[in-house]
């Protein structure tokens, strides 16, 4: 359990540097590891060594980039995601994903970001090259009600537990239950915020390799133990888009967020997406969840 939780630091800190080339023992220093069996334990968690996960990481977030940013140049995209040339992504992002690079961006796939049309999914990592006025706005898309404005998020310290699945019911629950057995105990899901995070983009990361992390609001100075891990997650501009919505509607709410962020002409950024929970659908005298999807802006 306290591999896991060191491990995941590690997977933060290469998620957030991924345009450096960071030296292994840097890597193994941020989750407190020695060199000698870092790489080892690593790849027993994960599944991958530390160069497929950075490999991996930077490819699809250029997949992303290339999705949403259609008028950024491919060399540009390369050089943020951290290859060192447009030579070396090419050669990358075909072994990757079986085709070019600019093939990919004008794929059906490509097309449908394009539009706002169909399933646009838990993080999709981007870049806005300028704001835009806020606004609120409440509205019915696809049958459900939504309110959605944007605006300044705060600064949340986290306890955490990280699952890697397929996004989705199951395993949502199993890191969610992880969570409470030891946060509900200890009063924080009663005083504390309860976020759901969502690193990847489903449409472009396998299933297995996605990540989800179960999450709780707590106070500076709280202790852990075993998996369960300290993170913060970033303030700043998000789209914020409510729903009532009962727990087979999640991935219709997403779709509805995403298509009405795009409608605007808004474009995401790194940051992952998450989920912010109002109440438990369990006390719901309808079973429903008021739920708030936190889409981040730059």
């Amino acid at each position: 359990m306290e591999y896991r939780r060191r491990i995941c630091l590690a997977m933060n800190f290469i998620c957030n540097n991924l345009e450096k080339d960071l030296p292994l023992d840097e890597i193994a220093r941020s989750a407190s590891f020695s060199m000698f069996h870092f790489h080892r334990i690593f790849k027993a968690v994960v599944g991958e060594t530390v160069a497929e996960f950075t490999r991996r990481l930077r490819l699809e977030q250029a997949a992303n980039k290339l999705l949403m940013n259609w008028d950024s140049p491919v060399t540009d995209i390369a050089l943020d995601c951290g290859f060192s040339s447009s030579q070396n992504f090419a050669k990358a992002f075909r072994n990757g994903f079986g085709m070019s690079p600019t093939a990919y961006r004008n794929s059906k796939q490509g097309n449908i970001f394009r539009k706002g049309e169909n399933a646009l999914s838990p993080h999709l990592g981007y870049t806005l090259d300028s704001l835009l006025p806020v606004v609120k706005e409440s509205t019915q898309e696809g049958g459900m009600n939504m309110h959605a404005e944007i605006r300044e998020m705060p600064e949340y310290l986290v306890a955490y537990v990280r699952r890697l699945g397929p996004y989705g019911k199951e395993t949502c629950r199993l890191a969610f239950d992880e969570l409470s057995r030891w946060a509900g105990p200890r009063g924080h899901l009663e005083k504390g915020t309860v976020l759901g995070v969502y690193w990847d983009n489903p449409e472009v990361t396998p299933p297995e390799k996605c990540r989800i992390d179960a999450c709780v609001s707590v106070d500076k100075g709280t202790l852990t133990e075993g998996q369960i891990g300290l993170q913060v997650l970033a303030g700043g501009l998000y789209a914020v888009c409510r729903f009532e919505i009962d727990t087979e509607q999640f991935p219709q709410a997403w779709e509805e967020a995403f298509a009405w962020l795009i409608n605007k002409g808004y474009m995401c950024d790194d940051r992952p997406c998450y989920e912010l929970y109002h109440n438990n659908a369990d006390e719901h005298p309808d079973g429903k969840w008021l739920v708030d999807i936190c889409i981040p802006l730059k």
